[in-house]
């Protein structure tokens, strides 16, 4: 993502390196450049969850950066909206933004050019994205954004793969200990329906749910505008967070209120037992007032969590409508994350190269294959100082009895 610099005459500081750099010489809030050595550890982690997805039948798609305003809010709701940066296009006149979340744009590129309605399609992408604002206190406005989507399949077991493959790319990033927190957005509107809830409130309930306020709801059902056995059916959703046992107490608490909110009570229960038995190492949390971030949501939503994190480290969820918006009602589900945000654990963990000290003669069919075999052959230059090079360095091709042998590279710079 570009960033905006400029240069004036403004008081100087002290760089580093002893020379005087200009103030204004700042970076845009909320945004992070990567600079040497992480910019290779991010790549590799990069390349990882990548070959994970294809290995796993996905197909690679790029959509644009920028694009129509409304090609990238498609089927989302204002929430997506307040977060897309926009600007007037001088070309068309018309309004374009650069992209907040790859989802929505993925979907389109779905919908209209691949054969949802006939087969199973799945794809990945990997990508940056910007938001107008951060969503957060502490958090980046800059997302290099990954993710995987199903589209074509409404059984529970598209749901289940997706889950499975949020797992192994975290997996993939080092994270061991994580917990899956799960809810159901296909109950909490079927209960809008039944419970007759006019539509200028849901937004209002969504989030009173969401800060699992229960005073907002009193407050609601005290103007009149919610019944009282609304605000109590609400209340106690926003209680029912914890193990999955939660799944039983709401189907005692929700028992026939309607036939679909008991089929949808037995999906949600069906999921949280798959995960129990299938991913065992995972903690999994139940969420009855979960609703999701951007709000286009429809069914199964999650969201995954790591120790030392603040904040999901990649989540999803079934979409199922969002396909509507471009005339091809088709069922999906997926998941998303954030690789700048799960590379904080392997910076500096990246495997150093062999150095090849000035004044050796190695033929370049030695370092080709030692290339080959996957590692970094880094050449000092002339003037250049051997200590320089320790930072990238930590072994060091060298002739013993007349055979080049790599060794390793002691802290002082010594070959040991």
């Amino acid at each position: 993502m570009p960033y905006c610099f400029e240069y004036d005459d403004s008081p100087r500081i002290d760089h580093p390196n002893g020379k005087a750099v200009s103030k204004s010489w700042t970076q845009l809030d909320g945004v992070e450049q990567i600079l040497p050595y992480d910019g290779w550890e991010i790549e590799q982690l990069r390349r990882k969850i990548l070959d994970c997805l294809h290995c796993n039948g996905y197909e690679l798609v790029i959509p644009p950066l920028a694009d129509f305003v409304e090609s990238l809010l498609g089927g989302t709701d204002a929430d997506l909206d307040v977060l897309t940066v926009k600007a007037p296009d001088h070309v068309s006149g018309r309004l374009f933004g650069i992209r907040a979340d790859m989802t929505p744009q993925v979907a389109r590129m779905a919908a209209l050019h691949l054969p949802v309605q006939d087969s199973v399609v799945r794809l990945c992408y990997l990508g940056s994205a910007l938001l107008a604002r951060s969503p957060s206190v502490g958090t980046s406005r800059e997302i290099l954004q990954f993710g995987a989507e199903l589209f074509g399949s409404s059984e529970l077991e598209s749901d289940c793969e997706i889950i499975r493959l949020m797992v192994d790319s975290l997996h993939i990033a080092g994270f061991e200990s994580l917990s899956v927190s799960l809810g159901h957005v296909g109950i909490i509107e079927e209960l809008f329906s039944v419970l007759d809830i006019q539509k200028s409130l849901e937004n209002d309930i969504l989030d009173a749910l969401k800060k699992k306020s229960i005073p907002d709801l009193k407050r609601l059902s005290a103007t009149g505008a919610l019944s009282e056995e609304a605000r109590a059916v609400f209340s106690e959703l926003t209680r029912l967070n914890g193990d999955a046992k939660m799944i039983s107490q709401a189907k005692y608490l929700l028992s026939g209120i309607s036939e679909r909110t008991d089929a949808l009570l037995a999906e949600f229960d069906r999921v949280v037992n798959w995960i129990l038995n299938e991913l065992p190492n995972i903690a999994c949390h139940v969420d009855c007032a979960l609703i999701g971030s951007y709000r286009y949501h429809t069914g199964i939503i999650f969201s995954a969590y790591g120790p030392g994190y603040g904040q999901a480290l990649a989540k999803g969820g079934r979409y199922d409508r969002v396909l509507s918006t471009y005339g091809n009602p088709c069922p999906a589900t997926g998941f998303s994350g954030d690789l700048r945000l799960l590379s904080r654990d392997v910076r500096g963990k990246r495997r150093k190269g062999i150095l090849v000290s000035r004044g050796e003669r190695v033929s370049e069919a030695l370092i080709s294959e030692l290339i080959e075999d996957g590692d970094r052959v880094i050449r000092q230059m002339p003037g250049q100082p051997r200590a320089s090079l320790l930072a990238n360095c930590d072994r060091q091709l060298v002739k013993r009895k007349g055979e080049w042998v790599v060794i390793p590279i002691d802290v002082e710079g010594d070959v040991s």
